[in-house]
Parts: structure tokens; sequence; C-alpha cells
């Protein structure tokens, strides 16, 4: 069977037009009651990576995430809000003041609706009936549904987050540094990802591709743009199919949805997709920027096997500070998983023998002091 993902352009968050806009982007898809049982409990979560103003386009924006309450409660549902930002080691007080500055408090308070933290945990089994090897919030098994409710951004590790990278803010604390650690390849990290998808099975994504970030995202390093999408669909790989051809590259290039060819889960051929609403060719963002490090896997996928390898040693990105942006708030030092990173008189330091190359620290970092250190064949190519 074809999964649907409708596509619909909304410019605007003001709140009576974008709510208008995000209702037609779910019942284009068949409309809420389809995904979700009246009168559930469900947990909505967005994309909260990081204490900062809804205006960086760096978080779902509050009143995005406003919108979708409203649709939730014309079908009387118990509504939470909750995210585990990576970028705290499970720090409540860190995890509320991130709460605070995306303006997420603000409409939870106004709408009355429960901020959650993600204290309790619990080790779910794995699709393939094996014990798990993260914990997940309890809220998962607690809540009927989840709402999946992703920012198009870049990813500089995994070049896109958007309906299945989103996922892993469910892991609670430091253990997504555990991952990181345990898993710094793009490959294995995918298939953390697609667990993790498999495990939680949300609902219905609907993403906030009004304003996003493109070029060396999530964060602060990436450049915001305003791409003025929405787009809605229960087959969250389907969902990053589409964004990786709004992006103007094959789908196959997400480690996501190349893991999850191989599983045989979700719908990751366009052919096996169908778009309600817009027509995908007309927005399609043609000169969009990819980011440093997943553009060198964009560039090794072009060519055959034994030169991808030789090119994969040849050409490295590696996170570089950026003395003068640097305010040595020490984010990166607390979020590296390796432990690379560290103040030497007054500067901050990378012990590059020992860094793997996830980015967390330019994640992390709210200053955009993390830029890119690149190879020479990286430079002559034009990564």
């Amino acid at each position: 069977m074809k999964s649907q993902v409708s596509i619909v352009r909304c410019s605007t968050y003001s709140q009576g037009e974008l709510f208008l806009k995000v209702r037609q982007a779910v019942e284009l898809i068949g409309g809420m009651k389809k995904f979700i049982k009246a009168g559930s409990r469900v947990l909505l979560k967005p994309n909260l990576l990081m204490a900062i103003e809804p205006e960086a386009a760096i978080t779902t924006h509050p009143e995005f995430v406003r919108s979708v309450i409203r649709l939730l409660k014309e079908i009387n549902c118990k509504i939470c809000i909750g995210d585990g930002p990576s970028v705290f080691g499970g720090c409540i007080e860190d995890i509320l003041k991130v709460y605070e500055r995306t303006g997420i408090k603000q409409i939870a308070d106004e709408e009355k609706i429960g901020l959650v933290t993600f204290e309790k945990r619990f080790m779910p089994a794995c699709s393939a009936g094996r014990q798990a090897y993260f914990p997940l919030t309890t809220l998962v098994r607690e809540c009927d549904y989840i709402v999946n409710l992703p920012k198009f951004k870049t990813h500089n590790f995994m070049l896109l987050t958007g309906a299945i990278k989103n996922l892993f803010g469910l892991i609670p604390g430091t253990f997504k540094l555990e991952c990181h650690k345990n898993f710094f390849q793009q490959e294995k990290f995918a298939e953390v990802l697609l667990d993790i998808y498999q495990m939680v099975k949300p609902a219905i994504s609907i993403v906030d591709g009004i304003s996003g970030i493109e070029g060396n995202g999530p964060a602060t390093s990436g450049i915001k743009r305003n791409f003025g999408l929405i787009l809605a669909g229960a087959d969250g790989l389907a969902i990053d199919v589409i964004l990786a051809k709004l992006m103007d590259i094959p789908p196959e290039y997400v480690f996501t949805n190349k893991e999850a060819a191989k599983r045989n889960i979700g719908n990751v051929d366009e052919s096996d997709i169908e778009i309600k609403g817009e027509k995908l060719s007309s927005c399609i963002i043609a000169d969009f920027k990819l980011p440093d490090a997943s553009f060198k896997q964009v560039l090794v996928n072009k060519f055959p096997g034994f030169i991808a390898n030789i090119l994969k040693k040849l050409i490295t990105i590696q996170p570089k500070i950026d003395s003068d942006a640097c305010r040595l708030c020490e984010s990166c030092v607390k979020n590296c998983p390796q432990k690379t990173m560290s103040v030497q008189k007054g500067k901050l330091v990378i012990d590059y023998a020992r860094c793997i190359s996830c980015f967390c620290c330019q994640e992390a970092c709210p200053y955009g002091a993390i830029a890119t250190k690149k190879s020479f064949l990286a430079r002559v190519l034009g990564i």
C-alpha cells in the first residue's frame, strides 16, 4: 500500500492562517481521527534542541505546536508535551530553561497542557525481539499515541533531521551521548534511529518546514532559511524521502532511508508514496545548501566502491573551533561523547586523535563557534 504524504504551502506563524494550513495538511491524508482515537492520551514530541528563541528556526515553533494541540482538542485528547534535548545531560533545570526560551512553556500554559520531563525510563524490546541497548522515556508506553513534530533541518552528521531523527530525543539524558560514542559511524547510528522508530511507532508526523536550517545544521552553525512548507504523514520514512527530494538529493543518501530499505520497513521508494496537496516538483529547492560532512558522503556515493573507499580516507571533515565566536561556555565539552574537548590556557582545544567527528559539539554550541576543518582534498573538491 502506498504511503501518503501531504505538502502544504505556508509562509507564516500567525496562528489564524497557520492553524488552517496545519489542518489542511492533516485532512489531506485523512484527518486526525484517522490516526488518533478520540479521548486518548497523546504525547507531542517537538524538536527542542536547545534553549533558543523560536525565531532562530532551530526548534519546532511554539505556534506550530499550538495548532496541533487545537486539532487534538477537537477530539478531546489528553495532551502532554515533552522532549529530551540532546544538549543537556538530563538536568531538569536545564530542560525547563529550554521549554521557557523556545516558547513552549507559554503555549502549554495558555492552552492548559502539561509539560513533561523524561526522568523515568524503561528498556524496551527491539523489533527483532532482542533487549534494547538504550532506554526510552516511560511516556512512550504511558501514552496511547506519539505525535511527532519535527523541524525541517540539515544535520552535519546524519545529513537530515526530520521525522526519524527527531525521535532520538525520546532517549533520556546522557544515554544519547553513549549512543553517539558507541555508534559513531553514520550507518550504525542510522540503525539506532530505525530501532527507535520501530519501537515508538508515532501515529503521525507533522513537519514544521515553514522556516528551518540548511548548511551545517541542526543548530547555530547552520543557516536559517524560509522554506514555507508543512508536511504530514503516518509513515515517517516516506516523509524523510520527500524531505530529501525537497533538498534535491536522492533519498538513499539519507542514512536512515538506506537502512530502512535494507529492513524493508516504511516506503522509501518514491513510487510507493502518494503526494497530496502541492506538486512535489514545484517545491524542490534547487539551491539547497547541504552540510559539509554530509556533502562528503553525497560526493563519495557518486563513485564505485573501491574509489569511494579511497575517497572516504582522503576526504576528512572535522570540527574546528572559531576562537573569535567561542565564549568558553563549555557546552561542547559537556556534550562530547569521547571527552576530546577541553579548555587549556583560556582556549578551547580538540584532541583530534580521539575525535570521532560526530559533531555533537557543533550541535550543542549556542554561539555558532564550531566550524569545520577540511582536508586538502575536501577543499579541492569544493566541500
